[in-house]
């Protein structure tokens, strides 16, 4: 009995011991799935000693915490990735045995904070992604060993930007891709990216933002290709100077916030601008010389409340596709598209669905596309239902006073 009783505890103990299969996919990678377990603890001796191991990936494979010495002997290593795990906490010197890592990837597991000096054995480190986890804090010195970090993705955690120190990425002045998306970033300091004068990629979606944060508009910003600002609670874009320090940006993203009124010269310093989403906002109104003379060759203003587009606000551009669908537009100006062709613009793309069309008024834009050949959403016109409101003259009535008499007919459908 007492027999059995031994086996049987030894087998239970084996199940929670159980550690993932790794497999040497070639000298340099080593690949590893989970066993048949709900979680394990990372110990020595389950990745193999291997001087040449330069990759190993331990993604999904229920590791709960990592053991001392679970990489002994892989001191070639630069890149490692633990991510899609059930980790909590990483203990003080557990990456310590390889110096050589340059990409780390802990995404997608619970840690809700870091040991001061965790990372001080990784000098050459160039990515780190630490995204979707529970980190609360960013305690000031975490980063400081990492002089070479050039990717660095914190989003989707727990972060709340007026706790972070302004002085947290001093150390780190070569990073060019930040991300802080899915964090409450809408009190962090004004100078809180001040250090970070090689930035090109900012990503701030869902950060609670109900104003452009100043910390994204500095003069370190000189470099920023890329920012997101989606998913916030943005409500205007009116000073003229909000741009001013962008003059290197080429994609602006807005996609669902709450805009209702842009500046009609807040555009103006984008001067490599060649991407503007504005999808999914409550903009009426597009200013007469909105984006003139700028670059931009893609503009999205799908699922807004615009009424009138003035073809006057394009003239300079090099558009090349355009987005207006789902507002409520019932006409555009006459030969809209060749007024656009002979000021610069050249279309290849037009998607103008979804909107309360004057029936005479579609006709003369579907005319325009397929003269000029510009793709468009034609599927939503092969005559299976309506798209437009035929008044009864089937006249293009293009001023905004007949509008009205076109939106009662449409919205009552």
């Amino acid at each position: 009995m007492a027999l059995l009783y031994c086996w049987i505890v030894v087998c239970i103990i084996g199940l929670v011991e159980t550690n993932p299969i790794c497999t040497d996919i070639s000298f340099e990678q080593v690949s590893c799935v989970p066993g048949n377990y709900s979680q394990v603890v990372l110990r020595k001796g389950v990745v193999s000693e291997n001087n040449l191991t330069k990759l190993i990936s331990l993604s999904s494979c229920r590791i709960s915490d990592v053991d001392f010495e679970s990489f002994d002997g892989v001191p070639a290593l630069l890149e490692l990735d633990l991510s899609q795990n059930i980790i909590t906490y990483l203990q003080l010197g557990v990456l310590d045995e390889f110096k050589q890592l340059t990409h780390l990837n802990l995404s997608h597991n619970y840690i809700r904070n870091f040991p001061l000096g965790l990372f001080d054995q990784k000098p050459n480190l160039i990515s780190l992604d630490l995204g979707s986890n529970r980190l609360e804090t960013l305690e000031l010195g975490i980063f400081d060993p990492l002089t070479k970090l050039e990717y660095l993705d914190i989003s989707w955690n727990s972060l709340i930007g007026s706790d972070i120190s302004p002085y947290i990425f001093d150390l780190n002045r070569r990073i060019k891709t930040l991300k802080l998306s899915g964090n409450n970033m809408n009190e962090a300091k004004d100078n809180f990216l001040h250090s970070l004068t090689m930035l090109q990629v900012l990503a701030l979606e869902d950060c609670k933002l109900d104003v452009f944060p100043p910390f994204a508009l500095q003069g370190s910003m000189k470099k920023l290709l890329r920012l997101d600002l989606s998913l916030n609670k943005i409500r205007e874009i009116s000073n003229d100077l909000s741009f001013h320090n962008l003059t290197s940006l080429i994609s602006l993203h807005l996609t669902s916030n709450d805009i209702v009124d842009i500046g009609e010269n807040v555009l103006k310093p984008l001067k490599k601008i060649k991407v503007l989403v504005f999808r999914n906002n409550r903009i009426k109104d597009i200013p007469d010389t909105l984006f003139q003379n700028i670059p931009v060759t893609f503009v999205d203003l799908a699922n807004n409340k615009i009424e009138y587009l003035p073809v006057n606000a394009f003239r300079g551009t090099k558009l090349r596709n355009f987005n207006i669908a789902s507002n409520r537009i019932t006409y555009l100006q006459d030969n809209f598209c060749l007024e656009l062709r002979n000021s610069g613009a050249a279309l290849t793309k037009f998607y103008f669905n979804d909107n309360p069309w004057q029936c005479a008024c579609l006709r003369d834009v579907l005319n325009e596309v397929k003269k000029f050949g510009v793709t468009y959403n034609n599927k939503k016109y092969d005559g299976k239902h309506p798209v437009c409101v035929v008044p009864d003259d089937f006249v293009c009535h293009r001023h905004l006073q007949y509008n009205e008499n076109v939106y009662e007919v449409f919205d009552s459908r």
